[in-house]
């Protein structure tokens, strides 16, 4: 699975598809249970840290063309460094993916197959993606390039098709629960672009690395577009959004919208995207882990790999047993696990290597001019020592 040539618009939407189906997933009504309607201020305020932060990170990259996270773990703290890296990331990655499939899949039951079962249901899911597998990753990267965007403006369809029934009375008090909440407690909600965590992986990958910084600038607008137009759409449209608990908040407005007399109930059309963009979401997320544990255990075979984290994503998905561990992956594990590994850590590792790389450029630096110094002589005594 060794991916060279990725162009910047597949990169771009490696990125969004995992933002996509957190979207779906109810991370709006998660960022909005936790600022009330300071919900909307509160996202153009994560949206400037967080490309603050994002420019600062391909700031840190410079010093390592080519390289990813794991790379670097490795040139920071070794081989040690490196595996630790490597497994926080895979776990990380298979937790967020089983969450996701679990909440998303429940939803779906809920709506559409009362009749089947969570566990066949997930089972079909997952085993479609084994068998796409079959024609290799670049058929995934494709498939992708062509699901994200139309799932992407499926969800902003959906956000302003409502905009009729949109109320700014509703974004009052405008500091939702109050300024703290806003701005302190409210930074939490940065977990929602933690779909950017793509971007640790994904230098070596590009056909050029030096368009690395443009693909996540634009990774981190569309982002803020799709989030701040999902939560403003739902808070300008309901009166207290965390009433709805059941099942998406996107799939409530969705089941709202009609156009004229001719398409009624277009529901049907968001809840196919939905499918798509889970089934795109967990390919994605599972090429990423087999990248990760190919590079710990220099792994030649590729399908058993996909296979054993297939099998791993199935029976996590299966663990829950109930609406509210669900709802506590979703609200706390989902979230505070985003903050800690995706965004904190890693930034963490690319500052500690940047301090290290200039600490030894600077060492090397002195020896070479200490040798440039010396005399012909000592230097060529030096040398037969």
């Amino acid at each position: 699975m060794e991916i060279k040539q990725i162009g910047n618009f597949q990169a771009i939407a490696l990125i969004l598809i995992i933002v996509i189906n957190y979207l779906v997933l109810g991370t709006p009504r998660t960022l909005i249970a936790e600022t009330g309607t300071g919900t909307i201020l509160n996202m153009f305020y994560v949206f400037l840290v967080t490309i603050i932060l994002v420019f600062i990170v391909t700031k840190l990259f410079n010093n390592f063309k080519g390289k990813d996270i794991v790379d670097i773990s490795e040139f920071l703290g070794g081989k040690v460094l490196k595996f630790i890296v490597g497994i926080v990331y895979i776990l990380y990655f298979l937790l967020i993916l089983s969450t996701t499939v679990r909440i998303i899949v429940q939803d779906l039951e809920i709506i559409y197959f009362e009749n089947v079962s969570i566990s066949v249901l997930t089972l079909l899911i997952i085993a479609s993606i084994v068998f796409v597998y079959k024609y290799g990753s670049s058929a995934i990267i494709k498939c992708n390039s062509i699901i994200a965007p139309i799932a992407g403006i499926i969800i902003l369809v959906i956000a302003f098709s409502n905009i009729q029934d949109f109320s700014l009375d509703r974004i009052f008090p405008i500091l939702g629960f109050g300024a703290k909440e806003t701005f302190i407690t409210g930074a939490s909600n940065i977990f929602a672009y933690s779909g950017l965590a793509i971007l640790y992986f994904i230098m070596p990958m590009l056909k050029d690395s030096r368009n690395f910084k443009k693909i996540s600038i634009v990774s981190t607008i569309l982002i803020g577009i799709l989030i701040i137009g999902s939560v403003s759409s739902l808070v300008l449209s309901f009166p207290y959004i965390e009433n709805i608990n059941e099942i998406s908040s996107l799939y409530v407005e969705s089941r709202d919208i009609s156009y004229w007399q001719v398409f009624q109930r277009i529901d049907g059309i968001f809840v196919f995207s939905w499918i798509l963009a889970l089934l795109s979401y967990i390919s994605v997320v599972l090429f990423f882990i087999v990248i990760i544990f190919r590079k710990l255990t220099n792994t030649k075979k590729e399908f058993p790999v996909v296979l054993a984290f297939a099998a791993l994503t199935y029976a996590a998905t299966l663990i829950p047993n109930n609406i509210f561990m669900i709802r506590f992956l979703e609200d706390v594990v989902f979230k505070y696990t985003n903050i800690i590994v995706a965004i904190f850590s890693s930034f963490i590792i690319l500052i500690l290597a940047n301090i290290k790389y200039k600490f030894v450029n600077r060492k090397n630096n002195l020896i070479n001019n200490e040798i440039k110094d010396m005399p012909s002589e000592n230097l060529y005594e030096n040398r037969n020592t």
